[in-house]
């Protein structure tokens, strides 16, 4: 738009050089129209004055052939004469100057029109530039306008998209979520009808309570670590470790659940009191 605008800053002063030429070329022909007037008024003054020349001649060609008047009158008619030559010798330098003045004058109007002409070529050749730009500029708005619907249009389908992939996550994450659980209740039952079966086994009522005080102490440790007592738990799934796994998981971001795998933040595990 910036190259539009000089562009039509430059037309602009081109057209105020071409009316000043015209002005100029008005004023040409005005100097002309005088100088040719008073050429010819020149030339009427010469042409009596050659008149005058020709009757004082034949005058003083009767004086002298008369010989009626006197030396004098011979004398200032000679001197009336010898103005009236130098006064066409000044008229004559008077035209040629004026024929120089013309000529010049003409030269000048070439050179005026030359410019002007010129100028109007250029004139021509900027407003089609002018013009070719105008249709680019257009052009190129109305691509990126299309080229912005076209945007818009992605961003609302990548959006949809996003959406509907973050709704078919969650809804895994809650399966497998709820898939875990089933796994350990079937583990938690199987270790059941495995307990079931010792006690059915044992020879002694000792050995069956001290395989279910194995079982429960098993219970109760961490299965991370497998040393400490479960004192803590994860609120994002619920599953039991001791507080030193955790942390320790938190801090060397490894901020998953080491059973479910399930993400955790600074404020998803608490301490878990376990007594009577």
């Amino acid at each position: 738009m910036r190259k539009i605008k000089q562009l039509e800053e430059q037309t602009h002063q081109l057209q105020k050089q071409v009316a000043t030429h015209k002005q100029e070329e008005e004023a040409l022909l005005n100097e002309m129209e005088v100088t040719g007037q008073a050429f010819e008024d020149m030339q009427e003054q010469n042409s009596r004055l050659l008149q005058q020349l020709r009757e004082k001649d034949d005058a003083n060609f009767k004086l002298m052939t008369e010989r009626i008047k006197s030396n004098q009158l011979h004398k200032l008619a000679r001197e009336e004469k010898d103005t009236l030559r130098e006064q066409v010798q000044a008229l004559s330098l008077q035209i040629e100057a004026m024929h120089t003045a013309i000529r010049k004058l003409e030269e000048k109007e070439r050179f005026l029109q030359t410019v002007l002409t010129n100028a109007e070529k250029e004139l021509h050749l900027r407003n089609q530039a002018m013009d070719l730009n105008k249709r680019k500029a257009i052009e190129s708005a109305q691509s990126a306008a299309d080229l912005k619907l076209h945007l818009e249009k992605y961003h609302a389908q990548m959006k949809e998209a996003q959406q509907v992939v973050a709704e078919k996550t969650s809804s895994l994450e809650a399966e497998a979520y709820k898939t875990k659980r089933l796994q350990e209740e079937i583990a938690q039952l199987r270790r059941k009808t495995e307990r079931m079966k010792k006690i059915e086994q044992a020879g002694t009522l000792d050995e069956v309570m001290l395989e279910e005080i194995r079982e429960y102490k098993e219970t109760l440790t961490c299965p991370s670590c497998k040393v400490k007592r479960k004192d803590a738990v994860l609120t994002k799934c619920f599953h039991v470790f001791c507080w030193d796994c955790l942390r320790t998981r938190y801090e060397t971001r490894q901020r998953k659940c080491p059973k479910c795998n399930a993400a955790f933040g600074a404020n998803d595990y608490h301490r878990l009191y376990l007594g009577s």
